[in-house]
């Protein structure tokens, strides 16, 4: 018992440590190995052992949760505590499946089964109401974009699958006769992606450049009180030139609500649309809470010099904070579940599709915070850049901020698109098309910079396509557990 205790624990803590923002990546790669070894105990069993593999996996997968997503406790307690549980509940239910798989087809059949049932619990996970991919394994690799130029392809569930694999390989290795030449194979998984990164070009032309002024206003998001927008505009002005086309604010910067259909009436407007008076070709995409036919929306603004106001909706609201999930279960619990956003306690309405700005030179496709979390909302879309605006501040300086930063380098690397990110409070910047950081900024620091961004009309393999991956592996699934189930039904007619 208490030798199982130790390999769940174990396993949950080099999962932690082996997270982006707080320890190393390779460790994942043998994350799963003393788990594996739990399972593999209660195989030998006769009886119904489903509900230990349960709680074991869930101890591992609870300690991976509560230690790489703690943060979220500085925006709710009582939504921290849902995401730690429904999480860990969703993970050792792929787990549990795999166990009982392996049981009836065998143990070459039950690992191949692990890698299905797992991958579609992510993609699951990235189309309910429930949504939170923030765990997804594809995203470990976030740090080091270098060896996943292939996501371009695959996207993160590519990633994932590969930790499964290297896992997998390495048990059944260390699970067997250990011989040296053994260890070929599960090597060269780990090489060959490697090298296809190094083979793909990542170089990309940029003649075609935009310059881009970002704002990281630094303001407080428990005080709405401490915005000024005569601030903004100094600090925005500090690094405007002439040749400046698009200035870039964070989630939510202007305070209150505007209604999309009266915009101009707001005093800080009027000054926006007066600085853009001052700097002709300036473009302004900023963010703010509107109301339209009478539902609130978390929106960015673009605001063109010779057109009317165009309104993104945030397609991806964060459970609890933003929305309220499945509201005929949850909606008794949202004052445990999430933080009053400009008075829209889990009430925002969630917009339709992600809507491109376009103008005559550059088109724009934005972001705003959760959504740059999930690379499909972005699939099907044009565009030759990509602009992020966030509010980190709700996390306070934590792993969350830096985890949020680096997840849009994945983001970059599946659309082949130079990313413009502002951050109201943690970490705005530029990220090449490759992945690489070419300027950022720090925590709670007041600044405005101006960068040269690349344009970039490439269209991914994963623009294309999407998670095919998640859709293929999830009617593999299927077909799985219906073979495992049919098998054992067989299994217990007299013959």
């Amino acid at each position: 018992m208490k030798k199982l205790l130790f390999l769940s624990i174990l396993s949950g803590l080099l999962l932690s440590f082996s997270w982006p923002g707080i320890g190393v990546f390779p460790l994942i790669f043998v994350a799963f190995i003393p788990l594996f070894l739990v399972e593999k105990y209660f195989l030998d069993y006769r009886g119904r052992t489903s509900w230990k593999v349960f709680g074991y996996s869930f101890l591992t997968f609870f300690i991976f949760n509560i230690t790489t997503t703690y943060w979220v406790w500085h925006a709710s307690v009582g939504g921290s505590i849902a995401a730690f549980i429904i999480n860990s509940l969703l993970m050792s239910l792929a787990f549990v499946l795999f166990h009982k798989v392996k049981r009836v087809l065998g143990k070459r059949r039950g690992y191949f089964a692990l890698i299905f049932f797992w991958i579609s619990i992510e993609y699951l996970h990235l189309h309910w109401e429930l949504a939170w991919p923030w765990l997804t394994l594809g995203n470990i690799f976030a740090t080091i974009p270098g060896i996943v130029q292939w996501y371009e392809f695959t996207g993160v569930l590519g990633g994932s699958m590969w930790v499964l694999v290297i896992n997998i390989l390495l048990f059944i290795w260390w699970d067997s006769e250990r011989i040296k030449k053994k260890l070929i194979l599960p090597f060269t998984i780990v090489l060959i992606p490697i090298l296809l990164s190094l083979s793909l070009n990542t170089e990309f032309d940029e003649d075609k450049t935009i310059e881009v002024v970002i704002v990281q206003p630094n303001i407080d998001s428990y005080d709405e009180s401490s915005f000024n927008i005569d601030t903004f505009i100094a600090l925005s002005e500090s690094k405007i030139t002439e040749s400046t086309e698009l200035l870039l604010a964070p989630e939510t910067v202007l305070q209150g609500r505007r209604d999309e259909n009266n915009l101009i009436k707001y005093s800080d407007i009027d000054k926006l649309l007066k600085l853009q008076e001052r700097y002709p070709k300036i473009n302004i995409l900023i963010g703010a809470t509107t109301i339209k036919n009478n539902n609130v929306y978390n929106s960015a603004i673009f605001m063109s010099k010779d057109k009317n106001p165009i309104f993104h909706h945030k397609t991806k609201l964060v459970p609890g904070a933003e929305s309220i999930p499945y509201p005929a279960i949850f909606n008794r619990f949202k004052n445990l579940l999430s933080v009053e956003l400009d008075g829209a306690v889990g009430h925002y309405t969630k917009g339709k599709d992600i809507t491109v700005f376009r103008n005559e030179k550059v088109d724009i496709l934005p972001l705003i915070c959760y959504e740059s979390v999930f690379g499909y909302v972005i699939t099907g879309k044009k565009s030759n850049i990509i602009a992020v605006i966030t509010n980190d501040g709700w996390w306070r300086n934590t792993a969350g901020h830096k985890q949020h930063f680096q997840y849009a380098r994945l983001r970059a690397i599946e659309q082949r698109k130079s990313i413009v990110r502002s951050a109201n409070t943690g970490i705005s910047g530029i990220i090449h098309p490759n992945g690489k950081v070419i300027e950022k900024t720090n925590w709670e620091e007041e600044i405005a910079i101006n960068v040269k961004v690349p344009l970039n009309d490439k269209v991914t393999f994963y623009n294309r396509y999407g998670d095919y991956i998640g859709r293929i592996f999830s009617f593999v699934a299927v077909l799985l557990l219906l073979s495992s189930f049919v098998k054992k039904r067989i299994k217990k007619i007299p013959s």
